[in-house]
């Protein structure tokens, strides 16, 4: 399996084979804004890889949502002890 890499700006992202990035083409990649996101996948092709990358920003979404939902109701079960 090959290994892929992610780039982002504000609109677009985009798959590169990690073997096959140079560094004169990480520069150039700086250079037009992009950015690198903090995640690889090992994968047959770049759709998998892509499908890969969409499944965990999707995990990591969900996650952080119900992380919310519990640090609010926290937040207003202590706000009702502190009120009492």
């Amino acid at each position: 399996m090959k290994k892929y890499l992610f780039y982002s700006s504000d609109i677009t992202v985009n798959v590169y084979e990690k073997a096959k990035l140079t560094p004169d083409e990480k520069k150039r990649l700086a250079a037009q804004g992009m950015r690198k996101l903090p995640f690889e996948a090992s994968a047959k092709d770049e759709a998998e890889a892509v499908e890969k990358m969409l499944n965990h920003f999707r995990e990591n979404t969900e996650a952080l949502k119900e992380f919310a939902k519990d640090y609010a109701i926290a937040s207003a079960l202590a706000g009702l002890v502190f009120l009492a």
